[in-house]
């Protein structure tokens, strides 16, 4: 069974509509050196490398209940799937994550009397799987086998401080469980501040584990929500980047130390 999912929640179970998955190849994510040369030095310099799109193919087969049948199916298929926006594609062997893709080619149904096989090539531009639920999800229900939201090889551990993504005071930390970093300009990302008491000239949240700083520079009353929902920084739904360092907190594989300062205590909550 695969799932199509588009950004609006609609969602369309290929099995019900009679289409068959054959397979699916997921690449390797295609690195993208950087190098340069210096004259009298062997070989080159590594500078880096970030990852490009990665490509996934769906293999599938439709079976329609007659010929006039098959036409609307195969429109059917064309909607699911030849649309200008991103959508997100499940597949059911491993259904606790999703890839964000976009289909990058044309397909042509090979059409055999009421049975229909076709090939779609799609393009993830971020090249991660992410997961279906939040941080948020487990902080407020924690981990169910049963909710079909959590599986092996996600990097969850046996830690119960590890499902807390709701803090309140001046020092905490934040387990990502994911392999890569969390930079909200890539990732979803949202920071949640309140309750801050005894906040007097500003207001910071640092991520001790990568530097990363997001400051406001004047007082914060408790009456106050800030929230850094990815790029969008608001203070009680207005908006505040000039009143702040400009900066962003971005999270590392694994655990992350914050601290709070220019406050006694503050509630931070993250959903990523």
């Amino acid at each position: 069974m695969t799932v199509i999912q588009r950004l609006s929640g609609e969602t369309y179970n290929l099995r019900d509509l009679g289409i068959r998955t054959r397979d699916i190849i997921v690449s390797s994510p295609p690195p993208r050196n950087y190098t340069g040369q210096v004259d009298g030095r062997d070989g080159l310099i590594d500078y880096g490398t970030d990852y490009d799109a990665r490509t996934i193919t769906g293999r599938f087969t439709m079976f329609a209940v007659d010929l006039d049948d098959y036409v609307l199916l195969r429109d059917e298929v064309f909607n699911i799937f030849s649309t200008k926006e991103p959508f997100y594609f499940i597949d059911s062997r491993y259904p606790v994550k999703r890839w964000k893709v976009k289909t990058a080619d044309s397909f042509d149904p090979e059409r055999a009397n009421r049975m229909g096989k076709f090939d779609v090539n799609m393009i993830a531009y971020l090249p991660f799987a992410e997961s279906i639920g939040t941080s948020q999800t487990i902080q407020n229900n924690g981990i169910d086998a049963n909710d079909a939201l959590w599986g092996f090889g996600m990097g969850l551990i046996a830690d119960d401080d590890s499902l807390i993504y709701t803090h309140t005071g001046t020092s905490f930390r934040i387990y990502n469980a994911g392999n890569v970093a969390v930079h909200p300009f890539q990732q979803e990302l949202k920071i949640t501040i309140d309750n801050v008491q005894g906040s007097t000239s500003y207001l910071q949240l640092r991520n001790i584990t990568n530097g990363s700083v997001f400051r406001i520079n004047e007082a914060v009353t408790n009456s106050q929500t800030i929230v850094i929902d990815r790029m969008n920084m608001s203070r009680n739904g207005l908006a505040i980047f000039r009143k702040t360092n400009r900066k962003y907190i971005e999270l590392e594989p694994g655990w992350n130390e914050f601290e709070v300062t220019g406050a006694t205590s503050a509630r931070v909550a993250f959903d990523f």
